[in-house]
């Protein structure tokens, strides 16, 4: 799996660099897919996103991309529909096909159950779609009835492994073109819910064949050991029982869950390794951090806590009792409550402080993560239910979808500093324990009452709109208890006029160490006052940028005017002020933007007053296809001496001045109220 996932890398950064060589390796990779049995170990979904997302950051093309992997599909089922035509029966005594009769079988069963439709269908199912065309091919599918089914589904089947790439690629463009920082915390982020739901996919699709030795040995073995209890095992588990199966799955799951989970907490109390490894992620969390990133997580972070569990577990358990499965509404009541009270206790005993102090929370203890584990036990109680509705592809699907959900919400929790890496690995161990013990107890009761698809789809409209309700009412007051901690820098004002102006920075710090713009001036005071002046001269004060915003973006008709301004960074954080003012002579607008720093002046009366960074820029519309972007340029220096006359004229002096020199270093003038 490793060595797989590594190669995809390998070959999604090696296209970027080479995109003449794009068309070629996504055609061999898309024919390699469908080839009998060598399709099992292409990691072609892996690819396959990877290179939508080079062509929509604008990397590669997109016709000529989706051409070659259609026809790499195509050619490659054909290839092996052929191969079954020609050998017929003796294509499953040939290798490769003779190291997999279990695989063949199963194969053989879903053509027979599917017809013509497990063409299509076998496209998009991990373990048979490699072997299905030659079976076909083996069973006298005739040639035009495959042809065409086959150059349909791999129409779509293309269109479905590189959309998602496309899409995420022009997320990422736009989100680097506010900070690139920005762009790399949300590519780790989708990154990593991708490949969760992708692992959790093929783990469930997969896992199959080794669970049913590893239960045939166990029953053997159990059957020829004395004693009743090994008896009783042996017959509990045998093949035969259609529950034995669920029951090797589960058994297997709750034991590497809870082995993890005290193997992870002995590591946490003797040992160091974890503490460091903790403590490395931590820092590196919070060198990335950026206003952009901060609104993402807090929203993910707030889908996730305990408010909104609550009343999705409480919608789970009422269904269940209105349904009348006594027995599994208390055993989801239990494990969820059980998942609650552990959380608190295990913090208690362990007493480990969190990464950073989070305002207004009276939880000082971060092991383990109640985030981590509340959304782990919910979502997984309710990943189970409804799987008794869905097949095992189904059921794929439910838990890649759960686990996906329930990692971005960890991941918020690492990134926003409330907790460590090893407070979410233990949430999450603890919680597939739970979720594990549920679905084992299931399998003791009766539930074909409870409607699992209709369960499904109440309580995640539900959730869906509490959580817009409690994020929309509080991501503000969240935003301030999740704010990096920041420590005021009190100078006089003697000391900020004679050296202290010359201390911060000359230009806009981007977060990727790259500077922007010159900062035109140092501001002493209110923004209030700021904001009032710039509106009586005409300016036009910028809403606060909300994310929503972006989809303005994406159209690129879109004229400058109804775009907001680029939401540009300083140092990680968005300008507390914004302000625009049309130059029609320019073919663009002119932005001021304010970033009030941690500085802070004190003057003669003892009262202290805020210093702030001021930029002016020039923004046009960058002209792309697809997407509309505003573009920064360096403002024309009249218009830099018009906006310090406009502060000269509302009675603010300059205290420091050095004269304007291009080459060297940017005008910069500091002023102060009187």
């Amino acid at each position: 799996m490793d060595f797989t996932m590594d190669l995809a890398n390998w070959v999604i950064a090696y296209l970027g660099d080479n995109p003449h060589l794009s068309i070629a390796v996504v055609f061999l990779i898309s024919m390699g897919e469908a080839l009998l049995i060598i399709g099992l170990f292409v990691p072609s979904t892996v690819v396959l996103v990877g290179v939508g997302t080079l062509v929509g950051g604008g990397k590669l093309d997109f016709w000529p991309i989706f051409v070659a992997t259609w026809l790499g599909a195509i050619t490659g089922d054909a290839i092996s529909y052929w191969a079954g035509r020609i050998y017929g029966e003796h294509l499953k005594r040939m290798w490769p096909l003779s190291r997999y009769p279990g695989l063949v079988r199963k194969s053989e069963d879903f053509f027979a159950e599917h017809g013509g439709k497990s063409i299509a269908i076998g496209r998009f199912v991990p373990g048979v779609k490699a072997v299905i065309p030659g079976i076909a091919g083996m069973m006298g599918m005739s040639n035009p009835r495959f042809a065409t089914i086959n150059v349909i589904s791999a129409f779509f089947w293309s269109l479905a492994h590189l959309m998602p790439g496309v899409f995420i690629g022009r997320g990422l463009a736009v989100a680097s073109q506010v900070s690139g920082r920005f762009a790399l915390v949300l590519f780790v982020l989708l990154g990593a819910v991708f490949i969760t739901a992708w692992l959790i996919r093929i783990v469930v699709m997969s896992s199959i064949p080794p669970l049913v030795r590893l239960q045939t040995r166990f029953v053997e073995s159990a059957a020829r050991r004395p004693g009743r209890i090994w008896h009783w095992l042996a017959d509990t588990l045998a093949p035969d029982n259609p529950k034995a199966l669920r029951v090797v799955a589960l058994s297997a799951v709750l034991a590497a869950g809870g082995i993890g989970f005290v193997s992870l907490l002995e590591d946490l109390i003797a040992r160091n390794s974890m503490v460091y490894l903790d403590l490395s992620i931590a820092n590196l969390m919070q060198s990335v951090r950026n206003m952009p990133a901060d609104r993402v997580m807090v929203v993910l972070t707030m889908i996730g806590d305990g408010t909104v569990l609550v009343v999705l577990g409480a919608v789970i358990v009422a269904w269940l009792a209105a349904r009348r499965a006594w027995t599994i509404a208390g055993a989801a009541a239990l494990t969820m409550a059980s998942a609650a009270l552990f959380v608190p206790f295990m913090k208690i005993l362990l007493q480990r402080a969190r990464p950073e102090e989070i305002l207004g929370s009276a939880d000082l203890y971060s092991f383990p993560s109640g985030h981590a584990t509340l959304a782990t036990v919910v979502f997984g109680i309710l990943a189970v239910l409804m799987g008794l509705g869905v097949g095992r592809w189904g059921k794929a699907v439910l838990f890649a979808c759960a686990g996906a959900l329930i990692v971005a919400i960890a991941c918020s929790r690492i990134y926003l500093g409330a907790h460590w890496p090893s407070d979410v690995v233990g949430g999450l161990l603890f919680g597939i324990t739970m979720t594990a013990a549920f679905a084992l107890a299931l399998e003791a009761t009766r539930a074909d009452r409870i409607a699992p698809v209709s369960l499904g789809l109440v309580s995640m409209a539900i959730y869906a709109i509490v959580s817009a309700v409690y994020v929309t009412q509080g991501h503000a007051t969240a935003m301030l208890s999740y704010s990096q901690p920041t420590r005021a820098n009190v100078i006089t004002r003697d000391y900020w006029q004679e050296a202290g102006w010359k201390t911060l920075p000359e230009r806009r710090i981007e977060l990727t160490g790259e500077t922007g713009e010159p900062f035109i001036a140092q501001w002493v005071g209110s923004l209030n006052v700021l904001r009032d002046l710039m509106k009586q001269k005409g300016w036009q004060i910028v809403p606060t940028w909300s994310w929503v915003d972006v989809l303005a973006y994406s159209d690129g008709r879109n004229d400058l005017d109804a775009l907001l301004p680029r939401p540009s960074l300083h140092e990680g954080r968005l300008a507390d002020l914004s302000a625009t003012l049309p130059s029609p002579q320019d073919k663009g607008r002119l932005v001021l933007r304010a970033w009030a720093t941690d500085t802070l002046v004190t003057r003669e009366n003892g009262e202290r007053d805020p210093l702030v960074l001021i930029t002016l820029a020039l923004e046009r519309k960058k002209e792309l296809p697809i997407v509309a972007l505003p573009h920064d340029v360096p403002a024309p220096a009249n218009d830099v001496r018009a906006v310090l006359k406009l502060f000269a004229q509302a009675g603010y002096t300059e205290t420091a001045s050095q004269a304007p020199n291009a080459r060297r270093r940017p005008p910069l003038l500091v002023h102060m109220r009187p």
